[in-house]
């Protein structure tokens, strides 16, 4: 089994950067550091596979270039995973803050994985805030490996299959949507996400080099986001369908 780490970070965001290092060396865990894709500055327009329409259509507001950002980031993690030999691949923002059981509770899930290849998963969120809608699969050090068929939120630390890098590069291309939002619609429709509770890495906290932030640039997120009447009505209509092809899954599923 050949497992490879990615650690997304910006260019010229040293300092999340070496937090980032020192703990991923304090563990001794072999990494290689992608570059984000740096959406700032750029018109919508700049982005050849970004679908304004359909994003406006979806949530009731345009994408910011930030998040397109985001988005070409980990897509670019799962092309550059499959160019290579390796079966997994776990990819971390450089916002994140590792537990203590971080590599022992990897390791031995990266070993059930291996040795249960009849599990058929896609991606694995090891940042979940929430447990919703799930159904345990085992147990490592008191985390438990879950079938997550409704997807958690937040893209902080994710582990990959090859099929499911194989099936992102292919259904994701077009982008609509922000990317944890992407995952969570995608794996809550066809229940092949897994997910750690509790989870292994949480957010450092640090000010965002990309999206910026009200205390950094005087204007708020809402603002920047530049919301229609319909963003709300949108938000809940999507998060009910992804709760009801969650709950049917999690029914069907044996």
């Amino acid at each position: 089994m050949k497992t490879l780490t990615y650690l997304i970070n910006l260019d010229g965001s040293n300092e999340r950067l070496e937090r980032s290092k020192q703990q991923l060396n304090n563990i001794d865990w072999p990494f290689e550091r992608v570059a984000a894709y740096d959406g700032r500055g750029k018109d919508l327009s700049e982005f050849v596979n970004y679908n304004d329409k359909q994003a406006r259509s979806n949530l009731g507001r345009s994408l910011l270039n930030s998040e397109i950002g985001c988005y070409l980031s980990h897509y670019q993690c799962a092309q550059q995973f499959l160019a290579t030999d390796a079966d997994m691949l776990v990819v971390l923002e450089d916002d994140m803050k590792m537990t203590d059981s971080f590599k022992s509770v990897i390791n031995q899930t990266l070993a059930y994985l291996h040795d249960h290849p009849e599990l058929d998963w896609y991606l694995i969120n090891i940042a979940a805030k929430k447990k919703k809608l799930a159904k345990d699969v085992a147990t490592f050090d008191a985390h438990a490996l879950w079938r997550a068929y409704y997807f958690p939120i937040r893209g902080l630390g994710l582990i990959w299959s090859r099929r499911g890098a194989e099936e992102f590069i292919s259904q994701g291309k077009t982008i609509n949507m922000p990317v944890d939002i992407f995952f969570q619609r995608w794996l809550s429709q066809n229940g092949k996400g897994l997910g750690l509770w509790p989870a292994v890495t949480s957010p450092m906290g640090l000010d965002s080099d990309i999206l910026g932030t009200q205390a950094s640039q005087q204007i708020s997120r809402k603002e920047k986001e530049g919301r229609d009447g319909s963003y709300n009505i949108k938000k809940q209509k999507r998060m009910l369908q992804d709760k009801a092809a969650a709950i049917k899954n999690l029914i069907i599923t044996k």
